[in-house]
Protein backbone atom coordinates (compact mmCIF):
# COMPACT_ATOMS: atom_id res chain seq x y z
CA UNK A 1 0.00 0.00 0.00
CA UNK A 2 1.32 3.29 -1.10
CA UNK A 3 1.00 6.65 -0.67
CA UNK A 4 0.86 8.23 -3.73
CA UNK A 5 2.09 12.14 -2.83
CA UNK A 6 4.85 13.68 -2.28
CA UNK A 7 6.08 13.51 1.24
CA UNK A 8 9.11 16.05 1.08
CA UNK A 9 6.27 18.63 -0.23
CA UNK A 10 3.96 17.47 2.42
CA UNK A 11 6.45 18.07 5.44
CA UNK A 12 7.60 21.54 3.97
CA UNK A 13 3.99 22.70 3.09
CA UNK A 14 1.27 20.86 5.54
CA UNK A 15 2.79 18.89 8.41
CA UNK A 16 1.76 20.23 11.17
CA UNK A 17 1.01 23.92 9.09
CA UNK A 18 -2.33 23.66 7.41
CA UNK A 19 -4.85 20.87 6.06
CA UNK A 20 -4.78 19.31 2.78
CA UNK A 21 -6.57 17.11 0.91
CA UNK A 22 -4.90 14.40 -0.71
CA UNK A 23 -7.53 13.02 -3.91
CA UNK A 24 -6.88 10.04 -4.60
CA UNK A 25 -4.15 9.46 -2.36
CA UNK A 26 -4.49 5.68 -2.36
CA UNK A 27 -5.37 4.80 -5.29
CA UNK A 28 -8.04 1.56 -5.86
CA UNK A 29 -8.32 1.91 -2.32
CA UNK A 30 -9.94 -1.04 -1.07
CA UNK A 31 -11.64 -1.60 2.44
CA UNK A 32 -9.43 -3.34 5.14
CA UNK A 33 -12.57 -4.17 7.50
CA UNK A 34 -16.44 -4.67 6.76
CA UNK A 35 -18.91 -2.67 8.51
CA UNK A 36 -20.36 -6.19 9.85
CA UNK A 37 -17.15 -6.99 10.95
CA UNK A 38 -16.66 -3.79 12.87
CA UNK A 39 -19.95 -4.12 14.32
CA UNK A 40 -19.10 -7.49 16.01
CA UNK A 41 -15.60 -6.44 17.36
CA UNK A 42 -17.53 -3.04 19.21
CA UNK A 43 -19.47 -6.06 21.16
CA UNK A 44 -16.69 -7.33 22.23
CA UNK A 45 -15.59 -6.25 26.37
CA UNK A 46 -11.89 -5.38 25.31
CA UNK A 47 -12.92 -3.24 22.38
CA UNK A 48 -13.47 0.79 23.11
CA UNK A 49 -15.86 1.47 20.94
CA UNK A 50 -18.71 4.52 20.80
CA UNK A 51 -21.96 5.60 18.97
CA UNK A 52 -22.39 9.38 18.69
CA UNK A 53 -26.10 9.89 17.21
CA UNK A 54 -27.73 13.53 16.03
CA UNK A 55 -31.14 14.05 16.03
CA UNK A 56 -30.99 11.85 19.37
CA UNK A 57 -34.35 12.04 21.54
CA UNK A 58 -32.12 14.47 23.90
CA UNK A 59 -32.25 17.88 25.19
CA UNK A 60 -29.27 18.49 22.94
CA UNK A 61 -30.49 16.38 20.06
CA UNK A 62 -26.85 15.08 20.46
CA UNK A 63 -26.03 10.99 22.66
CA UNK A 64 -23.39 9.36 23.12
CA UNK A 65 -23.60 5.83 24.16
CA UNK A 66 -20.09 3.09 24.97
CA UNK A 67 -20.18 0.07 24.13
CA UNK A 68 -19.73 -3.10 24.15
CA UNK A 69 -23.23 -3.52 22.42
CA UNK A 70 -25.35 -6.11 21.86
CA UNK A 71 -27.48 -4.75 18.93
CA UNK A 72 -27.82 -1.88 16.56
CA UNK A 73 -31.20 -2.15 15.32
CA UNK A 74 -32.28 0.48 17.93
CA UNK A 75 -30.48 3.27 16.25
CA UNK A 76 -31.99 3.25 13.26
CA UNK A 77 -30.53 3.85 9.53
CA UNK A 78 -29.34 7.02 9.81
CA UNK A 79 -28.02 10.00 11.77
CA UNK A 80 -25.26 7.67 13.86
CA UNK A 81 -21.63 6.85 13.62
CA UNK A 82 -19.87 3.73 15.25
CA UNK A 83 -16.33 4.33 16.12
CA UNK A 84 -13.85 1.52 17.09
CA UNK A 85 -10.58 2.26 18.58
CA UNK A 86 -6.78 0.96 17.99
CA UNK A 87 -8.41 -1.51 15.19
CA UNK A 88 -4.87 -2.46 14.01
CA UNK A 89 -4.55 -3.90 17.15
CA UNK A 90 -7.63 -6.57 16.59
CA UNK A 91 -7.23 -6.50 12.85
CA UNK A 92 -3.79 -7.21 11.16
CA UNK A 93 -5.23 -5.79 7.86
CA UNK A 94 -5.92 -2.58 9.22
CA UNK A 95 -2.53 -2.01 10.88
CA UNK A 96 -0.91 -2.16 7.46
CA UNK A 97 -2.54 0.98 7.11
CA UNK A 98 0.24 2.70 8.95
CA UNK A 99 2.98 1.45 7.12
CA UNK A 100 2.29 4.66 4.36
CA UNK A 101 2.88 6.61 7.26
CA UNK A 102 6.58 5.43 8.58
CA UNK A 103 8.13 8.97 7.23
CA UNK A 104 7.03 10.24 10.36
CA UNK A 105 8.54 9.41 13.96
CA UNK A 106 7.25 5.89 15.27
CA UNK A 107 6.65 7.00 18.65
CA UNK A 108 4.11 9.52 17.54
CA UNK A 109 1.68 7.06 16.29
CA UNK A 110 -0.89 6.29 17.79
CA UNK A 111 -3.60 3.63 16.58
CA UNK A 112 -5.64 3.25 13.40
CA UNK A 113 -9.43 4.44 14.92
CA UNK A 114 -12.09 2.94 12.27
CA UNK A 115 -16.01 4.42 11.90
CA UNK A 116 -19.08 3.57 10.23
CA UNK A 117 -21.48 6.20 9.67
CA UNK A 118 -25.02 5.63 8.51
CA UNK A 119 -26.39 8.27 5.90
CA UNK A 120 -26.16 11.78 7.83
CA UNK A 121 -24.37 10.39 10.36
CA UNK A 122 -21.33 12.62 12.22
CA UNK A 123 -19.99 13.48 15.22
CA UNK A 124 -20.36 16.88 14.92
CA UNK A 125 -17.96 20.09 14.41
CA UNK A 126 -15.00 19.38 16.62
CA UNK A 127 -10.72 19.98 17.24
CA UNK A 128 -8.80 17.44 18.01
CA UNK A 129 -5.84 17.37 19.94
CA UNK A 130 -3.47 15.06 17.95
CA UNK A 131 -2.49 15.30 14.29
CA UNK A 132 -4.63 13.13 11.73
CA UNK A 133 -5.22 11.48 8.46
CA UNK A 134 -8.61 10.71 7.36
CA UNK A 135 -8.85 7.60 4.76
CA UNK A 136 -12.31 7.85 3.11
CA UNK A 137 -13.47 4.06 2.44
CA UNK A 138 -16.56 2.87 1.17
CA UNK A 139 -19.28 5.29 0.73
CA UNK A 140 -19.06 9.60 0.41
CA UNK A 141 -18.14 11.97 3.22
CA UNK A 142 -18.62 15.85 3.06
CA UNK A 143 -16.05 17.47 5.40
CA UNK A 144 -15.47 20.75 6.09
CA UNK A 145 -12.12 21.96 7.41
CA UNK A 146 -10.96 25.27 8.98
CA UNK A 147 -7.52 26.38 9.91
CA UNK A 148 -6.80 27.10 13.73
CA UNK A 149 -8.83 30.05 14.74
CA UNK A 150 -10.64 30.84 17.56
CA UNK A 151 -13.79 29.20 18.38
CA UNK A 152 -16.15 28.86 21.06
CA UNK A 153 -16.57 25.43 22.61
CA UNK A 154 -19.28 23.42 23.69
CA UNK A 155 -20.70 20.62 25.00
CA UNK A 156 -24.25 19.42 24.26
CA UNK A 157 -23.70 16.15 26.22
CA UNK A 158 -21.41 14.24 28.07
CA UNK A 159 -18.15 13.06 25.94
CA UNK A 160 -18.98 15.41 23.78
CA UNK A 161 -16.86 18.66 22.78
CA UNK A 162 -18.10 20.41 20.01
CA UNK A 163 -17.40 23.89 18.50
CA UNK A 164 -19.34 26.02 16.94
CA UNK A 165 -20.34 25.17 13.36
CA UNK A 166 -19.76 28.44 11.55
CA UNK A 167 -15.95 28.25 11.76
CA UNK A 168 -14.31 29.72 8.48
CA UNK A 169 -13.59 27.11 5.75
CA UNK A 170 -10.63 25.95 3.72
CA UNK A 171 -11.63 22.82 2.85
CA UNK A 172 -14.90 21.54 1.32
CA UNK A 173 -15.10 18.45 -0.23
CA UNK A 174 -16.73 14.94 -0.84
CA UNK A 175 -14.66 12.70 -0.44
CA UNK A 176 -14.98 8.70 -2.22
CA UNK A 177 -12.91 5.84 -1.39
CA UNK A 178 -9.10 6.39 -1.39
CA UNK A 179 -9.21 10.02 -0.89
CA UNK A 180 -6.89 11.07 1.99
CA UNK A 181 -7.71 13.99 4.27
CA UNK A 182 -5.11 15.17 6.78
CA UNK A 183 -6.16 17.56 9.66
CA UNK A 184 -3.68 18.89 12.13
CA UNK A 185 -4.09 19.25 15.46
CA UNK A 186 -6.55 22.28 16.33
CA UNK A 187 -7.80 22.49 13.62
CA UNK A 188 -11.90 22.09 13.44
CA UNK A 189 -13.52 19.98 10.90
CA UNK A 190 -17.07 18.22 10.20
CA UNK A 191 -17.69 15.22 8.38
CA UNK A 192 -21.39 14.17 7.36
CA UNK A 193 -21.64 10.73 5.76
CA UNK A 194 -23.74 11.34 2.10
CA UNK A 195 -24.48 7.68 2.42
CA UNK A 196 -23.11 4.52 4.58
CA UNK A 197 -19.86 4.98 5.10
CA UNK A 198 -16.49 3.46 6.63
CA UNK A 199 -13.65 5.92 7.56
CA UNK A 200 -9.86 5.23 8.81
CA UNK A 201 -8.41 7.58 11.13
CA UNK A 202 -4.69 7.18 11.24
CA UNK A 203 -3.89 9.41 14.73
CA UNK A 204 -0.63 10.95 15.82
CA UNK A 205 0.20 11.63 19.44
CA UNK A 206 0.60 15.50 20.56
CA UNK A 207 1.26 15.05 24.11
CA UNK A 208 0.84 18.45 26.19
CA UNK A 209 3.79 19.91 28.58
CA UNK A 210 1.32 19.18 31.50
CA UNK A 211 0.77 15.47 30.09
CA UNK A 212 4.69 14.79 29.63
CA UNK A 213 5.52 16.58 32.66
CA UNK A 214 2.54 14.19 34.81
CA UNK A 215 3.86 11.34 33.40
CA UNK A 216 7.69 12.04 33.68
CA UNK A 217 7.64 12.75 37.31
CA UNK A 218 5.43 9.10 37.91
CA UNK A 219 8.29 7.49 35.82
CA UNK A 220 10.92 8.77 38.23
CA UNK A 221 9.65 7.68 41.39
CA UNK A 222 8.55 4.52 40.23
CA UNK A 223 12.67 4.30 39.11
CA UNK A 224 14.20 6.34 42.02
CA UNK A 225 15.67 8.89 40.26
CA UNK A 226 15.74 13.02 39.99
CA UNK A 227 15.57 12.78 43.51
CA UNK A 228 17.81 16.22 43.74
CA UNK A 229 15.81 18.20 46.60
CA UNK A 230 15.19 21.90 46.69
CA UNK A 231 17.63 24.00 48.87
CA UNK A 232 18.00 27.82 49.87
CA UNK A 233 21.20 27.90 51.79
CA UNK A 234 21.55 31.69 50.78
CA UNK A 235 17.86 32.97 51.71
CA UNK A 236 17.05 35.25 53.20
CA UNK A 237 14.11 36.27 55.37
CA UNK A 238 11.18 37.88 53.16
CA UNK A 239 9.56 40.82 54.23
CA UNK A 240 6.34 38.56 54.98
CA UNK A 241 6.43 34.62 56.05
CA UNK A 242 3.37 34.53 53.12
CA UNK A 243 5.56 35.82 50.19
CA UNK A 244 7.30 33.60 46.97
CA UNK A 245 10.07 35.82 46.62
CA UNK A 246 11.44 36.00 42.73
CA UNK A 247 14.99 34.10 43.79
CA UNK A 248 12.96 31.43 45.16
CA UNK A 249 10.93 31.25 42.39
CA UNK A 250 13.89 31.09 40.06
CA UNK A 251 15.74 28.66 42.51
CA UNK A 252 12.42 25.99 42.35
CA UNK A 253 12.04 27.14 38.13
CA UNK A 254 16.36 25.69 37.86
CA UNK A 255 16.19 22.98 39.66
CA UNK A 256 13.11 21.85 37.13
CA UNK A 257 15.45 22.83 34.29
CA UNK A 258 18.10 20.69 35.88
CA UNK A 259 16.02 17.52 35.93
CA UNK A 260 14.53 17.91 32.48
CA UNK A 261 18.13 18.53 31.36
CA UNK A 262 19.77 15.35 32.93
CA UNK A 263 20.99 12.23 31.46
CA UNK A 264 18.51 10.37 33.69
CA UNK A 265 15.36 12.59 32.45
CA UNK A 266 16.75 11.72 28.83
CA UNK A 267 16.37 7.80 29.66
CA UNK A 268 13.04 8.94 31.40
CA UNK A 269 11.65 10.32 28.03
CA UNK A 270 13.02 7.22 26.05
CA UNK A 271 10.91 5.08 27.94
CA UNK A 272 7.94 6.68 28.08
CA UNK A 273 7.91 7.23 23.79
CA UNK A 274 8.27 3.23 23.88
CA UNK A 275 5.16 2.64 26.25
CA UNK A 276 2.89 0.95 24.04
CA UNK A 277 -0.95 2.08 24.07
CA UNK A 278 -2.04 -1.09 25.28
CA UNK A 279 -0.03 -3.82 27.36
CA UNK A 280 2.20 -6.36 25.32
CA UNK A 281 1.17 -9.76 25.99
CA UNK A 282 3.92 -11.72 26.94
CA UNK A 283 4.88 -15.36 26.12
CA UNK A 284 3.41 -18.11 28.41
CA UNK A 285 6.73 -19.42 29.30
CA UNK A 286 9.85 -17.56 28.23
CA UNK A 287 12.35 -17.93 25.17
CA UNK A 288 15.58 -18.41 25.84
CA UNK A 289 18.68 -17.05 23.76
CA UNK A 290 19.44 -21.30 23.18
CA UNK A 291 15.99 -21.70 21.60
CA UNK A 292 16.41 -19.10 18.80
CA UNK A 293 18.45 -20.88 16.05
CA UNK A 294 16.04 -23.58 16.15
CA UNK A 295 13.44 -21.45 15.62
CA UNK A 296 14.67 -20.19 12.90
CA UNK A 297 15.39 -23.11 11.19
CA UNK A 298 11.61 -23.57 10.84
CA UNK A 299 10.86 -23.02 7.12
CA UNK A 300 7.29 -21.76 7.60
CA UNK A 301 8.12 -19.38 10.24
CA UNK A 302 7.93 -15.67 10.71
CA UNK A 303 8.96 -13.01 13.19
CA UNK A 304 6.08 -10.46 13.34
CA UNK A 305 6.28 -7.36 15.71
CA UNK A 306 3.18 -7.10 18.62
CA UNK A 307 0.58 -4.76 17.32
CA UNK A 308 1.04 -1.28 19.09
CA UNK A 309 4.91 -2.20 20.48
CA UNK A 310 7.61 0.22 19.75
CA UNK A 311 11.06 -0.65 19.69
CA UNK A 312 13.12 3.12 19.58
CA UNK A 313 16.62 4.19 19.54
CA UNK A 314 18.17 6.66 21.31
CA UNK A 315 21.65 8.59 20.30
CA UNK A 316 21.94 5.57 17.83
CA UNK A 317 23.07 3.08 20.88
CA UNK A 318 20.37 2.73 23.60
CA UNK A 319 17.23 0.88 22.57
CA UNK A 320 14.21 1.10 24.23
CA UNK A 321 10.69 -1.25 24.29
CA UNK A 322 7.56 -0.42 25.73
CA UNK A 323 9.32 1.33 28.54
CA UNK A 324 12.48 -0.95 29.16
CA UNK A 325 15.88 0.15 28.53
CA UNK A 326 17.56 -2.83 26.25
CA UNK A 327 21.31 -3.36 27.00
CA UNK A 328 22.31 -4.18 23.42
CA UNK A 329 25.66 -5.27 23.06
CA UNK A 330 27.73 -3.78 19.90
CA UNK A 331 27.47 -7.26 18.29
CA UNK A 332 23.56 -7.08 18.32
CA UNK A 333 23.57 -3.53 17.31
CA UNK A 334 23.01 -4.56 13.84
CA UNK A 335 19.95 -6.92 14.55
CA UNK A 336 18.49 -4.41 17.14
CA UNK A 337 18.52 -1.53 14.10
CA UNK A 338 16.66 -4.44 11.86
CA UNK A 339 14.03 -5.40 13.94
CA UNK A 340 13.33 -1.80 15.00
CA UNK A 341 12.99 -0.91 10.97
CA UNK A 342 10.72 -3.86 11.02
CA UNK A 343 6.89 -3.48 11.00
CA UNK A 344 4.81 -6.43 10.78
CA UNK A 345 6.01 -9.28 9.77
CA UNK A 346 9.45 -11.03 8.11
CA UNK A 347 10.14 -14.46 7.28
CA UNK A 348 13.05 -15.91 9.18
CA UNK A 349 15.21 -16.87 6.02
CA UNK A 350 15.08 -12.81 5.97
CA UNK A 351 16.57 -12.86 9.42
CA UNK A 352 18.84 -15.57 9.80
CA UNK A 353 21.96 -14.35 8.84
CA UNK A 354 21.37 -11.08 11.18
CA UNK A 355 20.63 -13.03 14.32
CA UNK A 356 23.42 -15.79 14.02
CA UNK A 357 25.31 -14.53 16.82
CA UNK A 358 24.65 -15.43 20.43
CA UNK A 359 24.29 -12.26 21.56
CA UNK A 360 21.51 -11.12 18.55
CA UNK A 361 20.19 -14.03 19.50
CA UNK A 362 19.82 -13.47 23.15
CA UNK A 363 18.34 -9.38 22.36
CA UNK A 364 15.70 -11.87 20.40
CA UNK A 365 14.40 -13.21 23.18
CA UNK A 366 14.59 -10.40 25.36
CA UNK A 367 12.18 -8.50 22.68
CA UNK A 368 9.88 -11.93 22.31
CA UNK A 369 9.52 -12.03 26.22
CA UNK A 370 8.75 -8.19 26.58
CA UNK A 371 6.14 -9.55 24.34
CA UNK A 372 6.86 -6.72 21.51
CA UNK A 373 7.77 -9.83 18.82
CA UNK A 374 6.91 -12.92 18.54
CA UNK A 375 7.19 -16.45 16.34
CA UNK A 376 4.14 -17.63 14.42
CA UNK A 377 3.48 -20.46 12.00
CA UNK A 378 1.75 -19.71 8.59
CA UNK A 379 -0.04 -22.76 8.05
CA UNK A 380 -1.56 -21.64 5.41
CA UNK A 381 -2.00 -24.13 2.26
CA UNK A 382 0.68 -23.64 -0.41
Amino acid sequence: MTLNYDIADFLANSWQKKPCLIKQGFAAFSDLISPEILAGLAMEEGADSRIVQTNANTDSGWQVIHGPFEEYESFGESDWTLLVQSVNEWVPEVGELLQPFRFLPDWRLDDVMVSFSCENGGVGPHVDQYDVFIIQGAGKRRWRVGNRQPLQELQPTEDLCLVNNDFNVVIDEELESGDVLYIPAGCPHDGIALEPSLNYSVGFRAPSQAELLWQLGDSAMANDVLTKRYTDPDSQAPSSGYEITEQQLDAVKSLLIEAISSDESSDLIARLLSQSKRPLVEPELPVTAEQIPAMLEQGAAFIERAPGARLLRLNNDTFYLNGEKLEVPEAAQQAATQLAKMHGSAHVTELKATFSTPESQAFLAEVINLGGYYFFIDEAPE
